[in-house]
């Protein structure tokens, strides 16, 4: 590449340049600094010296076979509905479960191996983030729909949308954004069947694998990056397994499906199954709030059961019988509190049998309740309240709501959920809401729903 003019278009390809600043009289067609700028910030991109001049080095680079996809912004991108207006952001799939269709093969590689290939590519990223990829057959459009071509290839969407492909070497494959972006091409994934494929890096083709990864990352809503090493950098060959600074990206992009995956791992102890998150992701992403996520999984009724089944094993020493805590999780899932349970299995014949004696009663809520031996002042008023006329309903509510207790729970959640004992404005906080009757799932929800959780859990999956 040594012509100026080639130059300006390459730049202006990929967004260095605005297509408005290469009209005559204007931008780099009237100002050699307008240009400087822009060779400078390819430089940057490419990785070679900064130096605002077309030197070999810089042409050299202009030159590498890399991803059609721009790598600045403001720029009119592939896909756009009108190519004089620029995108400023990408956009995200809505859904956890996302369909592609391989529309074709190269004939450089065994049709089998390429279809190989293409899972593998896809579970390179479901790998980083709770996306699921299923591949589905002609009688189906896709969501993402893969397809080898050559030169100008799609007659329904002018060049400015859908890029022709330039031959052998230089750009090897695009992609587009997900919806709304691109509009029936949003996700595609376009490979230039003018180049050589092979199954490896090395030699004079290029690797199927390494390209898709890169690719799928811009079907998945990540731009390029100038990070050396990435698979979003946009000069081949890159890492077909996404870098560090790719899979902060893209867990950025997918915080939403991180956060609902992750209610499935620390609430109800389990991988999350397809079609729930998938359900779950929906409902968030079409407009439900945090809170009615969480309270969702709350009062689910497989965390009903849950609650239920714990507290037969913690206050009865044995394992509910499922008519049992099918009858328990259903008050649970219609808004009884945790407490009130377990006030429910405190005062009930089974329990008071197991503990006839009032000392043997309030013996065992120092014990289950506060994980400690009773000390001699608090036991004695405890019984002497019961010997004036307090019932072991009374007695069972005021263990739970008492200061102890709540703040207590208050430590236990913020450390199975945030990781973490609570400052001590916040427990006192939590507790006191507790002591005055928040149910136990309503603190809960609050950990969940709160922007400490939601952020950590980036960085946890």
């Amino acid at each position: 590449m040594t012509d100026r003019d080639q130059v300006v278009a390459y730049l202006t390809q990929y967004g260095y340049v605005a297509p408005s600043d290469t009209e005559p009289g204007k931008g780099v067609a009237a100002s050699n600094e307008l240009l400087q700028v822009a060779v400078a910030q390819f430089q940057e991109l490419a990785a070679v010296p900064v130096t605002g001049e077309l030197d070999d080095v810089t042409l050299e680079a202009m030159d590498r076979p890399r991803c059609g996809f721009p790598d600045r912004v403001p720029v009119a991108l592939p896909g756009s509905a009108d190519s004089d207006e620029f995108n400023t952001s990408g956009t995200r799939w809505t859904q956890a479960i996302i369909t592609y269709r391989i529309y074709n093969t190269s004939p450089d590689l065994d049709d089998g191996r390429q279809r190989q290939i293409v899972r593998e590519a896809f579970d390179r990223w479901s790998a980083v983030v709770p996306l699921l990829f299923v591949e589905v057959g002609a009688d189906q459009e896709g969501d993402i729909r893969i397809r080898f071509a050559a030169g100008a290839h799609n007659e329904s969407h002018p060049l400015t949308v859908d890029p022709a492909f330039d031959g052998p070497g230089r750009v090897l494959a695009h992609a587009f954004f997900p919806p709304p972006n691109a509009a029936d091409l949003a996700g595609d994934i376009h490979l230039d069947e003018d180049e050589t494929w092979q199954d490896g890096v090395g030699g004079t083709g290029f690797d199927l694998l390494t390209v898709l990864v890169h690719e799928i990352g811009h079907s998945l809503g990540l731009r390029h990056t100038d990070v050396p090493n990435s698979t979003m950098n946009p000069f081949y060959p890159t890492p077909n397994v996404p870098a560090a600074d790719d899979r902060a990206g893209i867990r950025q992009v997918y915080r939403e499906h991180i956060w609902i995956a992750s209610l499935y791992r620390d609430l109800l102890s389990r991988r999350f199954d397809d079609t729930g998150l998938d359900g779950w992701v929906q409902y968030r992403l079409n407009g439900a709030t945090i809170d009615a996520v969480v309270r969702g999984f709350c009062y689910s009724q497989e965390h009903s059961e849950r609650i239920a089944s714990q507290l037969y094993f913690k206050l009865l020493d044995r394992a509910g019988s499922p008519q049992e805590v099918a009858g328990w999780a259903d008050l649970l899932r219609r808004g009884t509190s945790r407490q009130a349970v377990m006030i429910g299995f405190l005062a009930s014949p089974e329990y008071q049998r197991k503990h006839s004696s009032a000392e043997r009663f309030v013996e065992s809520l120092y014990r289950r309740l506060l994980n400690r031996q009773p000390d001699p002042a608090g036991y004695v008023g405890w019984l002497d309240q019961m010997k004036r006329g307090a019932t072991h309903r009374d007695v069972a509510w005021g263990f739970l709501y008492s200061e102890e207790y709540t703040r207590s729970l208050v430590n236990e959640q913020y450390v199975q959920f945030l990781r973490r004992t609570p400052d001590p404005t916040s427990w006192q906080a939590w507790a006191d809401r507790v002591r005055r009757g928040l149910a136990h799932q309503d603190l809960v929800t609050g950990l969940l729903a709160s922007d400490e959780y939601r952020n950590a859990v980036v960085s946890w999956w």
